[in-house]
């Protein structure tokens, strides 16, 4: 057996392997944990939800992965084995990746998880990798398994991942969609329109190719709103944001009223806020022109930064965040920028614009979320080829809630969104983003099936 370190790698004969994931047994704040592989193509992807293999999912159709039985011993123990055939493995196979995760606990919580490589003909033991830095993690890349010039090796991953396997599957693009309703069942809100069960009149127009002439007035009419409807949910990236109206409910939980403090100026420069403010929440708000790096921060009575507030290469954008404020010693803040104009202005969270349903707008802003529990789509449009995409909620009392955190060429991310009041602040977004709030929907392909 060799002893491996993260990012170790050894070739793997062609043949049967079995693979255990070891760790202490549940119990005692130790919480359980499951095995599952991911099957991925050359791109990194999985081609369908069937390229995942676990609890629900215990074997891949090509029979190359499987899950098999959980074993324990008498020292606590317990090992969930996989089998892994790569000769059985399709061709468009590149890669499998052998992952646990924790529905109910962090690895910080689990002694002793490893993951051990086994010939199943020989009982020879390939490889062995303890993972001895997990800390908040919920979810585990331990190692895989890859091609490389038509030889497969075997590779030490241990990257963690504080999303579960959910959210580390839909990194890898496993959709997990419920299966299609039964012809009883109603469809979710917002998962499409609802006619009366018979052809829709508007589709048969339209699909039949008749002419104008040939269709009634009154389809014509449905077929005018149709497109109307669908010009208004069409996500349009205005030119800017349209003015903040006035205050919103709930907004008094996160701070109280004062009058704006506007400044404007060049280059850079250091400002104190010289209005009255109460303590709590304030919004800042900042817009230069010009290109080039813009940054604000607050800064402390010695003047060393304390909040990020602004940080963009847009040209012509500046940024509308949050700050928790402690009403105590004046508020001061810090502007970097090339001898280009710029305005900042402070306001009370009154004037923040509230999130119903959907937003869009460009870079760093804040939206009031106050409608109940459910899910948030996000996504930024970008010019640069790569690009991090970050989002919070922040309750009244500070809590906060990891919306969105992607970086790649087009991020886009679905995550649980608490019940409001909630600041949804977009953190990093330099590009056009889009929110869409959906209810909350039990995802049957999750569900966990009896042990």
């Amino acid at each position: 057996m060799t002893e491996i370190v993260k990012g170790g790698n050894l070739p793997v004969p062609g043949q049967v392997w079995r693979i255990a994931v070891v760790r202490r047994d549940a119990g005692d704040g130790v919480p359980e944990v499951d095995a599952s592989a991911l099957l991925l193509d050359a791109s990194g992807r999985v081609r369908g939800d069937g390229d995942l293999v676990f609890y629900n999912q215990p074997a891949h159709a090509s029979g190359a992965v499987r899950l098999l039985d959980q074993v324990r011993d008498g020292e606590r123990r317990v090992a969930d084995w996989l089998e892994i055939d790569t000769e059985r493995v399709e061709p468009a196979v590149q890669r499998i990746v052998i992952t646990a995760s924790s529905e109910h606990g962090t690895f910080g919580q689990v002694p002793g998880l490893h993951i051990r490589t086994v010939s199943a003909a020989t009982g020879e033991q390939l490889a062995l990798y303890e993972v001895d830095d997990a800390s908040t993690e919920t979810a585990f890349l331990l190692g895989e398994f890859y091609l490389r010039e038509g030889a497969w090796k075997f590779r030490a991953l241990g990257q963690g991942y504080d999303s579960g396997l959910v959210g580390l599957a839909e990194d890898f693009g496993i959709v997990g969609r419920d299966p299609e309703p039964a012809p009883d069942d109603e469809p979710a809100p917002g998962d499409g329109p609802v006619h009366d069960g018979g052809p829709d009149p508007v589709d048969e127009a339209v699909s039949g190719g008749a002419s104008p002439e040939a269709i009634p007035e009154e389809l014509l009419a449905k077929v005018r709103e149709a497109e109307a409807a669908l010009v208004r949910t069409t996500p349009q990236v205005p030119a800017q944001r349209p003015p903040r109206t006035g205050p919103r409910s709930d907004a008094e939980l996160f701070g109280g009223e004062f009058p704006d403090f506007v400044r404007s100026g060049e280059g850079k420069a250091d400002i104190t806020v010289d209005v009255p403010i109460p303590a709590g929440y304030v919004v800042v708000e900042s817009t230069r022109k010009g290109d080039g790096y813009f940054a604000v921060h607050s800064i402390d009575e010695k003047g060393q930064s304390d909040a990020l507030l602004a940080n963009t290469l847009l040209k012509d954008q500046g940024a509308r965040r949050v700050l928790r404020y402690d009403g105590k010693a004046p508020l001061r803040l810090r502007v970097s920028a090339y001898d280009e104009p710029w305005t900042v202005a402070v306001r009370p969270v009154s004037t923040v614009e509230v999130l119903d349903g959907t937003a869009e707008g460009r870079g760093s802003d804040v939206l009031l979320y106050t409608g109940p529990a459910g899910l948030l789509s996000s996504r930024l449009r970008t010019r640069l080829g790569f690009e991090w995409f970050n989002v919070h909620g922040y309750e009244p009392d500070g809590s906060d809630h990891l919306l969105a955190n992607e970086a790649s060429r087009f991020p886009r991310e679905t995550r649980p969104l608490p019940e409001g009041p909630l600041l949804v602040q977009l953190v990093s977004a330099d590009g056009d983003w889009s929110l869409k709030v959906r209810p909350p929907k039990e995802n049957r392909f999750w569900r966990r099936a009896s042990r």
